[in-house]
């Protein structure tokens, strides 16, 4: 995947705002605030149709502006994002796309930004949006079942707090969630098998160590359980009024030689194991769907020292296009070639 050239109409700071990308190497340079970080933002946009710094679209729409647009070409088709008051519209080459399910992930891109460091210590649920977001780009039958699972979630929850509950439209509801949750947790195990072939060696050649980096996955069940474990759980679902087992509990953590990561890494390692885990999802995504996902490194080297720049710089997947953004350039050992994009300060007009 490609991105060929970005166009922004009002989108945060930005009134237009059109970008040439090569198709290898990119770096976006200048000043903290002058809108590098808008850039990368409107990219997952199309990516996910989602920011990853805000749940309200309305926040994506400059001051004063009526709504906002992205429009995308790459090498895969044309993509467009508008935004109005309470609105979004979704187009691939000019057609209106009415599912989000059927544009999420046409442009597949993945994102490094600092705070993903938060991942050690966020709540289950927010490792899980992570989860489902890389997942649900590379399979649809991941992204129905999901859907359709937590419809009956909500159904179920709703149906557990009345005061007399239908035991047989509960029945049903949990007859209805075994195939759901099957492919959920399929999908789960076959994401994080492939993930655990490729991080260690990805943190190794970074780090220029010689750690085991490992994720586990901390699963409801085994698929020929999940019947059976729906069944068990009746009484304490009873109890709590809500349901108390299925994927929506699960979780996952890091270890690094065997010991949970959070507790034995310092910041440093933390950071290379993220960035080992993103670059491991680039194999994800190309065993799943032979493509090659868009890189996008977000502010990343300034907080790496000199001899782990240079690592993950030559590291970089040469069949990907890389996108990222840095303050200048001046501190930087670039030795392959590279697009240049500066901002200046006239961006924000």
């Amino acid at each position: 995947m490609l991105i060929k050239e970005l166009k922004l109409y009002n989108y945060r700071n930005y009134a237009r705002k059109n970008v040439v990308f090569d198709p290898e190497l990119n770096i976006i340079t200048g000043p903290n605030g002058i809108g590098k970080t808008n850039i990368l933002e409107s990219i997952i946009v199309v990516s996910n149709t989602k920011s990853f710094r805000t749940n309200n679209d309305q926040n994506l729409i400059k001051k004063d502006s009526e709504f906002s647009k992205i429009e995308l070409s790459s090498d895969t088709g044309r993509y467009k994002v508008v935004l109005g008051n309470k609105s979004k519209s979704l187009y691939i080459n000019d057609v209106l796309i009415k599912k989000s399910s059927e544009f999420i992930g046409k442009l597949n891109a993945i994102l490094f930004k600092p705070n993903d460091l938060e991942i050690f210590v966020q709540a289950p649920n927010e490792r899980r949006k992570v989860l489902d977001i890389e997942i649900s780009k590379v399979s649809r039958s991941y992204i129905r079942s999901l859907l359709q699972y937590n419809y009956l979630l909500k159904e179920k929850n709703r149906l557990l707090k009345e005061t007399e509950v239908d035991g047989t439209l509960l029945e049903t509801i949990n007859e209805q969630m075994v195939p759901l949750i099957k492919t959920i947790l399929e999908e789960r195990d076959y994401f994080f098998e492939v993930i655990n072939r490729h991080i260690s060696a990805i943190y190794n050649r970074i780090s220029a160590s010689d750690s085991e980096i490992r994720i586990i996955y901390r699963k409801c069940c085994e698929t020929a359980e999940i019947a059976n474990k729906l069944e068990e759980a009746k009484e304490k679902d009873f109890y709590y009024h809500y349901s108390t087992f299925g994927p929506h509990h699960d979780d996952y953590s890091f270890l690094m030689d065997s010991r949970e990561l959070n507790a034995i890494a310092s910041q440093g390692q933390k950071r290379m194991t993220l960035i080992a885990f993103k670059f491991a999802l680039i194999e994800y995504v190309k065993e799943k769907t032979d493509k090659i996902p868009i890189v996008l490194l977000d502010d990343i080297l300034s907080e790496l020292d000199r001899e782990n720049q240079e690592r993950l710089i030559r590291i970089m997947p040469a069949d990907a296009q890389v996108i990222i953004t840095n303050t200048d350039i001046k501190d930087l050992n670039i030795d392959k070639k590279y697009k240049l994009i500066e901002l200046k300060e006239e961006a924000h007009v």
